[in-house]
């Protein structure tokens, strides 16, 4: 996850990338959501769509890409791939997406990893799957001892 994919942070640029990658990005993963993002499914502006995914994609690239770096899953996946799984963690209620301190958070639950685990489907998945949460977990250590949070 390098540097070059923070490219779409730059607004314009997230403007003219919205209706080329994010929009249809958004859009299937919206028609997957069936738990806590299920409203966004019957969401009449698009721009908030555009707004959780871009948040999601920028808390990965800013808190995460360091501790997902050396992992040989994550090193090779874009930003947008990342806050997608992301976001399907936060939909099957793994993950808290909260603010704290005004500052936006992803908090996995207690039982994340043991849930992943049982999931048959994901089981081919779960090592990456643990990572991220690993990562979730360890940023969140790291704003409690910087007194960030």
């Amino acid at each position: 996850m390098g540097a070059t994919r923070f490219g779409a942070l730059d607004h314009k640029k997230t403007l003219r990338a919205w209706d080329s990658v994010i929009k249809p990005l958004a859009c299937k993963l919206r028609e997957t959501w069936s738990g806590r993002l299920a409203h966004y499914r019957t969401h009449r502006n698009d721009e908030h769509l555009a707004a959780l995914v871009e948040e999601t994609a920028r808390y990965v690239g800013l808190h995460l890409e360091n501790d997902l770096c050396r992992s040989d899953h994550w090193s090779g996946v874009t930003l947008r791939h990342a806050a997608a799984i992301l976001l399907f963690l936060v939909d099957k209620g793994l993950v808290m997406r909260t603010t704290r301190h005004g500052r936006r958070i992803f908090e996995p639950l207690p039982h994340a990893e043991s849930w992943i685990s049982d999931q048959a489907p994901l089981r081919s998945y779960m090592e990456p799957l643990v990572e991220l949460v690993s990562a979730l977990r360890h940023d969140l250590s790291r704003r409690a001892h910087s007194r960030q949070f």
